[in-house]
């Protein structure tokens, strides 16, 4: 199975997908972008981080599925990465931007889409205070995307991460148990 994480800046995506690679038989892919690095963000950990010369050039040899780009920077997959996993048996961990999602969804028939819905006020909130610059709140709240036609799940992610970590688990036990 893939597990797509969405959700708008501040959502706790990747924060979800951290705690659920811990799970026996999961395994987070590491997305390539040309974004800064944010505090506490470990390279290749949390992404590869790249420049957009490298970004373009890898993008150029076919590099990437569900290539794109959001608020003026690049992410990517790297096709390799999500083939090799795609044909094991693990559960494979993607946090993408929504052309990604559509990407993968298309090619991929056991993907699956969890949407975190955060209101903008409470966006505005955590991008704050996380540090993150007004020019860059202002960035991201005119690129805000719909990702709720292509989910499979909708999860508030107002809630305490415990919370939702645990409605995540609820989906992946009940997914598990159909397939």
């Amino acid at each position: 199975m893939i597990y797509l994480f969405a959700g708008r800046s501040g959502s706790g995506k990747t924060t979800q997908a951290n705690i659920l690679k811990k799970q026996p038989n999961f395994y987070k892919i590491t997305t390539y972008t040309t974004r800064g690095k944010r505090k506490g963000e470990i390279e290749n950990v949390d992404y590869h981080f790249i420049s957009k010369e490298d970004f373009f050039n890898l993008k150029e040899e076919n590099f990437f599925i569900g290539a794109a780009e959001f608020a003026g920077n690049y992410y990517g997959i790297s096709k390799k990465d999500l083939e090799k996993y795609a044909n094991s048996s693990k559960n494979i961990i993607l946090v993408l931007e929504l052309e990604g999602i559509k990407e993968i969804k298309k090619n991929f028939k056991n993907a699956i889409c969890i949407y975190l819905y955060l209101k903008e006020e409470e966006m505005v909130k955590r991008m704050k205070a996380r540090g993150d610059s007004d020019e860059k709140i202002k960035n991201r709240l005119a690129n805000l995307q719909d990702f709720a036609p292509y989910s499979d799940y909708i999860i508030d992610a107002s809630k305490g991460v415990d919370e939702i970590a645990k409605e995540i688990m609820d989906i992946v036990c009940k997914l598990s148990i159909k397939s």
